[in-house]
């Protein structure tokens, strides 16, 4: 998404970047999807209580970038965005 507008930048426009329903993940389920990536069981608390600023479910509209840069499309899922944040784990000293 920022390569597109980078080679093309439109001033003064204003754009969504999330997942939208492509990669939406709660983060129950990413750590979920985590440990059986890495085999290991992760060590974390959950608090009930939202924060103040927590939006409780948010998904990304993307359809205006899609609409000025029609050749970009999403490349990644939540499950290939987490493999290589493992494998880049994996591979450090």
């Amino acid at each position: 998404m920022f390569w597109e507008f980078f080679q093309n930048p439109r001033v003064a426009e204003v754009y969504n970047a999330g997942g939208s329903r492509h990669s939406k993940c709660s983060i129950l389920e990413a750590i979920q999807l985590c440990e059986e990536l890495t085999g290991r069981e992760l060590h974390w608390s959950y608090e009930e209580a939202n924060r103040i600023s927590d939006h409780i479910w948010w998904i990304g509209d993307v359809r205006k970038f899609q609409s000025h840069y029609s050749e970009w499309s999403y490349r990644y899922g939540i499950q290939e965005i987490l493999e290589e944040v493992v494998a880049a784990q994996t591979e450090r000293p």
